[in-house]
């Protein structure tokens, strides 16, 4: 079932519900009411009996008649009304044909040729002393006749409002889903090759507006990922075509003549090049997979950023050295929870980026800082610069300034995206400025091991 036929159920459910208690209640206030007017009319004519009964009973007593058997047969009749008139010893006086009341108490029920009386109980005491049990009943069949029109009202309205509850819930649940409906037809004919369509926007706010662009959003990062993904499989053949073209070049020509020793030594240097720049395609790749996969376990241990800083400015100091560039280190201790061996992969990436894109005669500076319960580094060259437009794509796979791709200077493009994995995997964030001319600043920033 729809989730619009099922709405359109619940909300004649609950008409039925408040439909059901409506009429419950009329029905019991119907009955109230008429029995009420009946239970009136049985004390009118109990006092009009008793006040017949005296006055009859004391004409018999003067000798003007000798019995009332005819006069509460006439006075029965008038009034609609069965009687019957006993003695203290149980003896009936007068008996209304076929009336034979069951009492309880003050009341008194009866049947006769199937209507049903309702009746009232009470004691008259004559002039002389002597008691008689009056019995008047009066017939129901006027309240039954008005509850029998009512529950046949009931019968017929009852349905009829059921029924054109649910066409009118169905037609306005329909048109409250109507948003819902148009993006599901919009989702289905978005597809990879048109990830860029969105779904509409109800323009009334509300649950269905948020939706839809909840909905919009997703999309947005569906589509950047599969641009991604295509850029990525884009770039990684291109970067292993390269060493792969070169790869086949070099033993082609091997295989077609002889060479001399020295010739192949060169060959083969060269071949292992090319195989350990796939080498560390491959394992930078692998890395990145696990780490999106969250699969790479990191080694949390108690460690110190001081001596990692350090190691990577000791790596890179001959490097350095031989353009003239200066490395500094300043800061104290800073302690974070952290896997070495990331972390240590992290610094060496930024310095090594410091080194290669600085100016020859520039200078690094290597900085720690703990502050706000974090701690931040800082990797600091007065290199080239980055221009603006290339900043906020730094993080990409593959991605490099320099639109050649040079390999002696870009590298893969790998190392910063695993930067930014590694930092983020520790719960850190990774920041980049830059003044093209001026130099380039990288911060990581990493939550600072507490009580350290």
């Amino acid at each position: 079932m729809s989730v619009r036929a099922r709405l359109a159920l619940q909300f004649t459910a609950l008409t039925g519900v408040i439909l059901g208690v409506f009429c419950l209640s009329l029905y019991l206030w119907v009955q109230g009411r008429w029995g009420a007017e009946l239970d009136r009319h049985l004390q009118t004519q109990r006092r009009e009996l008793n006040a017949f009964l005296r006055h009859e009973y004391e004409e018999i007593r003067q000798g003007v008649h000798s019995g009332i058997g005819a006069e509460l047969q006439d006075f029965s009749a008038a009034g609609d009304t069965q009687l019957m008139v006993r003695a203290a010893d149980g003896t009936t006086i007068y008996g209304t044909p076929g009336f034979a009341p069951v009492i309880r108490g003050d009341r008194a029920k009866a049947t006769m040729n199937g209507l049903e009386y309702r009746g009232i109980v009470d004691t008259l005491t004559m002039p002389d002393g002597r008691q008689l049990e009056i019995i008047v009943a009066v017939g129901e069949g006027i309240l039954q006749r008005h509850l029998h029109q009512l529950k046949l009202y009931f019968a017929l309205f009852c349905p009829l409002v059921l029924l054109l509850s649910w066409i009118v819930g169905y037609l306005f649940v329909g048109r409250a889903l109507a948003p819902v409906e148009q993006m599901r037809l919009q989702a289905e004919r978005i597809s990879r090759e048109n990830l860029s369509e969105r779904v509409p926007e109800p323009r009334a706010t509300g649950e269905f507006q948020k939706l839809a662009r909840t909905f919009n959003e997703m999309l947005d990062r569906l589509d950047r990922a599969f641009q991604d993904l295509q850029q990525f499989a884009a770039d990684a053949a291109h970067e292993l075509r390269t060493p792969l073209a070169n790869l086949r070049a070099q033993i082609e020509t091997v295989i077609q003549e002889q060479r001399a020793p020295e010739e192949y030594e060169r060959m083969l240097e060269s071949v292992a090049e090319d195989v350990a720049r796939m080498t560390r395609i491959v394992t930078d790749l692998f890395t990145l997979a696990r780490l999106d996969m969250r699969q790479y376990a990191l080694q949390k241990e108690r460690v110190e950023l001081s001596p990692l800083l350090a190691e990577a400015r000791d790596t890179w100091q001959s490097s350095a050295q031989q353009r003239g560039i200066r490395v500094t280190l300043t800061g104290g201790d800073a302690v974070v929870a952290g896997d070495p061996v990331a972390l240590r992969r992290v610094f060496m990436n930024l310095v090594e980026n410091a080194v290669k894109y600085n100016r020859d005669g520039g200078s690094i500076d290597l900085s720690v800082e703990r502050a706000d319960g974090k701690v931040r580094v800082r990797v600091r060259d007065s290199g080239i610069g980055i221009p603006a437009e290339h900043v906020p794509q730094l993080f990409r796979r593959f991605y490099r300034i320099d639109k050649a791709r040079s390999r002696e200077t870009g590298g893969a493009g790998l190392g910063l995206a695993i930067c930014r994995s590694f930092v983020e995997a520790h719960e850190g964030k990774i920041f980049v400025s830059s003044i093209p001319g001026e130099g380039t600043t990288f911060t990581v920033e990493l939550p600072a091991l507490a009580g350290s």
